[in-house]
């Protein structure tokens, strides 16, 4: 939403209104002829986060960093004397700052506790809010008895939370994707086509085949993957090129 509205859209028309012939921002990418390219930096690639932005801003848009790792980056730093050189990376929420998103989200949801069951549906725990909790998730679920848990599912209207201790657990897994809130930045990809698909940020790429349905698109993956989670968003890329994406149902 930040990229999409405010950055590459209201800053864009503005600077545009005030005489700029570009702008230029700090994120890890590339463009060319009005495409998203993805940066040198594969680790520090940023354009997950970019796909929905449009082709007439890409035109408009300079990324100066997209050429340079972070490293380099840092040195380049140093020699000119910026302050930033050796700045912590910042995680945060836009516009929002040192806020965690448990703590942000709890000011405008409200939560109640509910169970936490197994893949044997006994209860092995209580969660304090199930929207707080994504599939695929280990970290924070506060389950004991010393094996590692996994989110595999949330039933939001029960307010329960499910989990399991077998990482082969069908409901981890996933060979196809299902796309809605399509967005492309210059074309759809072709029925048929072979892309390759992000599900997170900095999550490996995964060769798929695009399916064109009514206002839909279903990926079928070359390989499946784990804690696929409606709700995300999936990244299409061809190459180097950020053909668009869509969100996860």
């Amino acid at each position: 939403m930040c990229n999409q509205e405010v950055k590459f859209k209201l800053f864009l028309a503005t600077a545009l209104e005030d005489g700029a012939d570009m702008i230029a921002t700090g994120h890890y990418a590339r463009t060319k002829d009005g495409r998203l390219l993805r940066a040198k930096d594969d680790n520090k690639d940023q354009t997950y986060f970019l796909y929905r932005v449009t082709e007439d801003a890409m035109k408009k848009t300079l990324f100066p960093l997209g050429d340079y790792t972070k490293p380099e980056v840092r040195k380049l730093a140093e020699k000119f004397g910026l302050v930033t050189a050796k700045k912590k990376e910042s995680m945060g929420i836009c516009f929002v700052g040192k806020v965690g998103i448990k703590e942000f989200l709890s000011q405008y949801v409200k939560t109640e506790p509910g169970a936490i069951k197994d893949q044997h549906g006994i209860t092995v725990g209580e969660h304090d809010g199930a929207i707080f909790y994504t599939i695929g998730q280990r970290q924070g679920l506060g389950v004991g008895g010393g094996l590692p848990y996994y989110v595999v599912g949330k039933d939001m209207k029960k307010n329960e939370v499910y989990v399991t201790t077998d990482l082969a657990d069908a409901r981890l897994w996933s060979n196809t994707i299902n796309l809605t809130s399509l967005h492309w930045i210059t074309a759809a990809p072709a029925d048929g086509a072979t892309v390759q698909v992000r599900t997170r940020h900095r999550a490996p790429l995964v060769a798929a085949t695009v399916r064109q349905e009514k206002d839909t698109v279903v990926l079928e993956l070359q390989d499946e993957i784990r804690a696929l989670t409606p709700g995300q968003s999936a990244v299409l890329y061809d190459g180097e090129i950020v053909l668009g994406g869509g969100v996860i149902f």
